[in-house]
C-alpha cells in the first residue's frame, strides 16, 4: 500500500481537487493521510465530509501549528504505506498516478540501493524545465543538482527510509526546505527516475514557493543547515560556493557563528564583509519584527 500524504495549513478552500484526483484513482491501494498543521479555517470540516463519503481510506490528523516540515513528520510517522508519495493540499495527480507508481515500484522494489522512485511535476509556469532523460537509477545529488536538472518532481520514497531522517526543528522556526531531508538520503541511497507526470501543481499566491525569500530570511537556523548540506564534496564546486556565501548570510541573520561552523573556511572569510552587507539588506527587505 501507498501512503499519499499531505499536510495543510488553512488550504480548506482547495483541498478538494487534491481529493477529486484521489477518487479517481485507478488504482485503490492507498491510503490517505492528511495532517493538519493548526488550520483555522474549515480543513477538518470539509476532511470529514470526504470522510463520510467513504469513497478512499482517509484518515485526518490534527496537530499545533509549527510548520509544514513538522506536519510531515508526524505524518512519516503515522504512515502505514511501503511507499510515501508528498501530495500538497493545492496540488493534484494524474487519475492512473497510483497505478504507475505500483508498476514501477514492482521493478524496483528489491534494489535495497534504492530509496523510492522520481516521477515528472507538471508545474505552472515553471522557473526551472525538466531535462529529457531516459528512466535510469541515478543518486539525487549527480541527476538532480551536479547536472543542473533543477525542475521540482514528484518523489515517492520508502516509508522506513523516511522515518530514519526526521525533519530537524528549530526554535521558533516554523519553515524548513523539504530538501534538507532528501539531499541527506541522497548521499546514502540512490533513486529511479521515472520519466512519466503524474503530479500537477499550481503556485499560490500566498503558497510557500512564491513566499521563498521572506519564509527563509525569517527562519535562518533552517536556511543556514540547508546550506550546510549542500557544501558537501559531493556537489560540484559552484553549488558549495553558492551555499558556502549563503551560509554567511544567514549566519548573520540568525546571530550564529560562521568560520567555525561552515565546510569552506577559506571561502566563509573571502566573502564574510559582502555577505554581512546582503544579510542587512535582506533583513530590511524580509525581516518581520518578531519571528
Amino acid at each position: 500500500m501507498i501512503t499519499v500524504l499531505t499536510p495543510t495549513y488553512n488550504r480548506g478552500y482547495v483541498i478538494k481537487q487534491a481529493y477529486e484526483s484521489l477518487i479517481r484513482q485507478t488504482n485503490n491501494d492507498f491510503e490517505w493521510v492528511v495532517i493538519d498543521d493548526g488550520s483555522t479555517d474549515e480543513t477538518k470540516k470539509i476532511v470529514d465530509k470526504f470522510i463520510k463519503e467513504k469513497k478512499i481510506k482517509i484518515r485526518y490528523i490534527y496537530k499545533e501549528n509549527g510548520g509544514k516540515h513538522t506536519a510531515l513528520n508526524v505524518g512519516i510517522n503515522k504512515a502505514k504505506g511501503q511507499l510515501i508519495l508528498i501530495l500538497d493540499s493545492d496540488d493534484y495527480l494524474s487519475d492512473n498516478a497510483i497505478e504507475l507508481v505500483n508498476k514501477y515500484w514492482k521493478k524496483y522494489k528489491d534494489n535495497k540501493k534504492i530509496c523510492g522512485m522520481t516521477f515528472l511535476r507538471k508545474l505552472s509556469n515553471p522557473f526551472y524545465k525538466e531535462k529529457l532523460f531516459k528512466e535510469c537509477i541515478s543518486n539525487m545529488i549527480d541527476f538532480k543538482y551536479n547536472n543542473s536538472n533543477l525542475a521540482d518532481m514528484c518523489e515517492v520514497m520508502r516509508t522506513d527510509v523516511l522515518k530514519k531522517y526526521p525533519y530537524p526543528v528549530f526554535p521558533n522556526e516554523k519553515f524548513l526546505s523539504e530538501v534538507i531531508v532528501t539531499g541527506e538520503i541522497a548521499e546514502k541511497y540512490d533513486t529511479a527516475y521515472i520519466p512519466i507526470e503524474i503530479y500537477y501543481t499550481e503556485y499560490l499566491e500566498d503558497g510557500l514557493s512564491k513566499n521563498w525569500f521572506r519564509l527563509v530570511v525569517n527562519n535562518p537556523l533552517g536556511a543556514r543547515a540547508n546550506n550546510k548540506m549542500f557544501m558537501s564534496k559531493k556537489y560540484k564546486f559552484s553549488i558549495r560556493l553558492k551555499n558556502c556565501i549563503m551560509f554567511d548570510v544567514f549566519s548573520f541573520i540568525a546571530h550564529k557563528k560562521i568560520v567555525k561552523e561552515t565546510k569552506m573556511k577559506f571561502f566563509a572569510i573571502l566573502f564574510y564583509i559582502p555577505s554581512f552587507f546582503v544579510a542587512k539588506y535582506l533583513e530590511k527587505k524580509y525581516k518581520k519584527v518578531k519571528r
